[in-house]
């Protein structure tokens, strides 16, 4: 005789349904059910939204790119700039520390008559702030020079003034005159 053909099933027996391990299994497939679908979910929702992020950081990067563009293109004017502000704020202190030389020109222009002509004029400082003047002039009339070194001395803002020439050439119609003048300091405050 032959042996007796045993059936396999995989349904679970139903005197059987009661047990721990059925149980068990029921459960697990139930709730196993609702994790991998919860997880699928997670995993399409994290696939969906690599789209929307692979945008956000494609936007970001052509922003960075454009103002990485704007501050390279601005940074020769930024240097340019800067230097220029250097520049200036050294010519600025240069200039506070220069002595007064306008109001030195202006007395000699309101001690000069009207036809005197400088030929030169050379203002200079020394250590102590002390400014003098070198100046070379032409005047067509003695009397001129004699009215210009009469105004120079009688200026309270002139401390000094030498004669150096005074000359006049022959066939020449002018006068030639050089001259040395001392300022008065100005008071510092």
């Amino acid at each position: 005789m032959s042996p007796a053909k045993k059936e396999i099933s995989l349904l679970p027996d139903e005197a059987n349904s009661n047990t721990t391990g059925a149980r068990v299994i029921r459960w697990i497939t139930s709730i196993g059910r609702f994790v991998i679908v919860f997880t699928e979910l997670i995993v399409i929702g994290a696939f969906l939204s690599r789209f929307y992020l692979d945008r956000k950081n494609s936007d970001l990067s052509d922003v960075i790119r454009q103002q990485t563009a704007i501050i390279n293109s601005t940074q020769n004017f930024e240097n340019d700039f800067n230097l220029l502000q250097k520049k200036i704020n050294l010519i600025k202190q240069i200039y506070a520390s220069q002595p007064e030389y306008q109001s030195k020109i202006d007395t000699l222009v309101a001690s000069t008559p009207p036809d005197i002509t400088f030929e030169s004029l050379v203002l200079k400082s020394d250590d102590n702030q002390q400014i003098s003047a070198d100046l070379s002039l032409t005047a067509f009339q003695e009397s001129s020079i004699i009215d210009f070194m009469t105004n120079l001395i009688v200026n309270p803002k002139i401390k000094s003034v030498d004669v150096l020439v005074i000359e006049k050439k022959p066939k020449d119609t002018k006068y030639t005159v050089s001259l040395s003048i001392s300022f008065v300091n100005a008071p510092t405050n």
